[in-house]
C-alpha cells in the first residue's frame, strides 16, 4: 500500500474541525517547491479548470495567493486571492482525494457525501489522478460563502509570514523531516505569484487529537478556519 493510499485510510470523512493544531514553528520561504508538496494539489488544480500557480501568466500589476490548508480530515481547503490594483477578490475551493486500488468505479463515495452534507457548495468536478504507484480521483467545489471576506487582511497574514529562513527554524525544520515522514503534505502551503515572481512558503503543524482550541496555530490557520466555517450548512433540528 502506498504512502498516500494508507493516509486516505485514515482521511475518508473524518471532519478537519476534529483536531486541534498547532504551529510547530515558524514559515519560511522555500523556493520552488517539491513535487511532494504538490503531489494531489496540482491534480485539484486541474480539476477546478486552472494552471498550477508556478506555471501561470499575470500580467503587470496583477498578483495572486493560493493558500492551501491541508490536515487530517476532508474536505482540505484553499483559498485564492487575486489583486489587480486596489481591487482584491479571493473564493474557498473545497477539495479531496478518493483513492482506489484498481478502477475509479471503485472509489470510496463517503467523502463526497459528507461535504455535500456539511457544506455549501457549487457542483463537484471530478478528475482521474495518477502519481507513481498511487491512484486517485481528485474532487473539488467552490464554496458559497456567507458574508464579505476580508480578503485584504488575509494578502497581509500573507506578507507577515513570508520571512527568510533562519538558522534556527532550519534545525528544527530538518529535525522534523526526520520524524515525520510525508509530512510536507500537511500544513499551510502559501503561493505568491506577482508579475514573473513565484514563491513558496510552507508552515508545518503539529497535530494534536481534541477539540479546537481558540487562538492556538498561526492566525492565518485561524482566519481559514472561519472562511471555512462561513460556508457550513446550518445545522437540522429534528421536528417531534
Amino acid at each position: 500500500m502506498s504512502r498516500l493510499t494508507f493516509a486516505a485510510a485514515f482521511l475518508l470523512a473524518t471532519p478537519a474541525s476534529s483536531f486541534a493544531q498547532q504551529a510547530a514553528f515558524s514559515a519560511n520561504d522555500t523556493g520552488p517547491a517539491s513535487e511532494v508538496v504538490f503531489e494531489t494539489k496540482d491534480a485539484a488544480v486541474a480539476t477546478a479548470g486552472l494552471i498550477p500557480l508556478s506555471k501561470s501568466q499575470l500580467r503587470k500589476g496583477e498578483r495572486e495567493v493560493r493558500i492551501w490548508y491541508s490536515a487530517f480530515g476532508n474536505p482540505q481547503y484553499l483559498v485564492i486571492i487575486r489583486q489587480n490594483g486596489a481591487n482584491v477578490t479571493g473564493r474557498l475551493m473545497l477539495w479531496w482525494d478518493q483513492y482506489y486500488e484498481t478502477n475509479p468505479s471503485t472509489a470510496d463515495i463517503r467523502v463526497d457525501n459528507f461535504v455535500r452534507n456539511g457544506y455549501d457548495c457549487g457542483p463537484i468536478s471530478k478528475r482521474d489522478s495518477h502519481f507513481g504507484e498511487d491512484r486517485w480521483i481528485s474532487s473539488v467545489c467552490e464554496a458559497r460563502l456567507k458574508g464579505s471576506p476580508d480578503w485584504k487582511a488575509f494578502l497581509s497574514e500573507v506578507e507577515a509570514h513570508a520571512l527568510p529562513q533562519s538558522s534556527a527554524a532550519a534545525s528544527v525544520d530538518d529535525q522534523s523531516a526526520a520524524d515525520q515522514s510525508g509530512s510536507e503534505n500537511w500544513g499551510i502551503t502559501v503561493e505568491r505569484r506577482s508579475g514573473a515572481n513565484y514563491g513558496v512558503s510552507h508552515y508545518h503543524t503539529a497535530l494534536t487529537f481534541g477539540a479546537p482550541e481558540p487562538g492556538r496555530g498561526p492566525k492565518l490557520q485561524d482566519m481559514i478556519g472561519a472562511l471555512a466555517s462561513s460556508a457550513k450548512r446550518d445545522p437540522v433540528v429534528a421536528q417531534h
